[in-house]
């Protein structure tokens, strides 16, 4: 990675002390809903995001949510732990996804959209492995944003931006204007964060799930693989990202059902 790149997560900020304290809640198995809703109680930012993005159409509530209680017990800690730390993480950082073309609301909408995707799959193939890929799949994007910066500040957008207009592979137009996959920018800021270093290892390995070192990495690796060629980078799921999240899951051996009818009722919430 680039030192300029490496520059460039230095200087995002920490996340809050609401974090630390979700996560401890969230690792600690004797843990109430009560426990988290007080760890997110007293941030005012955290709990407003929390409560609008619970109440957004693509989770299916069959009720208005208006605290965190209810948030915990309706959607999981998982879905809570999740969208309090994409609260920060989005927070701390100005989300200028130009040279993307990328719009801000377009951004979020396809981290909730792809989170929103995965956890209705995988919960109908194993809720035990939300406990990564819940949050994975929401910020699986966030390296973008640092991507974005370092482009726009060095004057060097258009080598992203224009390889993305000619049809590059999204991958390998990162790798040629900065020389690292966003995931593996996603996964080195989740270290510095002090992420659980499993976690950080599924989402650096989420564009290649095959090199990932243990069988169960790779497994989850998979979910996040899929999920990304079914949405295109504007946000949208279509007969061509189907196909492509369909070879996908041919070659994996997985349920293609499942993953169809998380896709159904997903675009039918939208």
């Amino acid at each position: 990675m680039r030192i300029e790149l490496m520059e460039q997560i230095e200087h995002v900020p920490m996340l809050p002390e609401t974090v630390q304290k979700v996560e401890a809640v969230f690792h600690d198995s004797n843990a109430t809903v009560s426990d988290m809703a007080n760890a997110i109680k007293n941030d005012p930012i955290i709990t407003a995001y929390i409560l609008k993005t619970a109440n957004s159409p693509l989770y299916g509530l069959s009720r208005t949510v208006n605290d965190i209680s209810t948030a915990v017990s309706l959607l999981g800690r998982e879905a809570v732990r999740t969208f309090a730390i994409a609260s920060a993480a989005n927070s701390c950082m100005e989300l200028d996804l130009s040279p993307y073309g990328m719009s801000k609301e377009t951004y979020l909408a396809r981290s909730q959209l792809q989170n929103a995707l995965v956890s209705r799959w995988v919960s109908k193939v194993d809720r035990s492995l939300l406990a990564h890929l819940s949050l994975a799949s929401f910020l699986l994007e966030l390296g973008k944003v640092v991507i974005s910066r370092y482009l726009i500040e060095s004057n060097q957008s258009a080598l992203l931006s224009g390889n993305l207009e000619k049809g590059i592979e999204v991958k390998q137009a990162e790798i040629a204007a900065c020389g690292s996959k966003s995931e593996d920018v996603t996964a080195t800021l989740f270290f510095r964060w002090n992420f659980d270093p499993d976690l950080v290892h599924l989402i650096r390995f989420a564009n290649e799930p095959e090199d990932a070192s243990d069988p169960e990495t790779q497994a989850m690796a998979k979910f996040l693989k899929v999920a990304k060629e079914a949405i295109s980078l504007d946000g949208t799921i279509t007969d061509a990202t189907l196909k492509n999240a369909h070879e996908l899951i041919e070659e994996y051996g997985m349920n293609q059902n499942l993953f169809d009818e998380a896709v159904e009722k997903t675009l039918s919430a939208a």
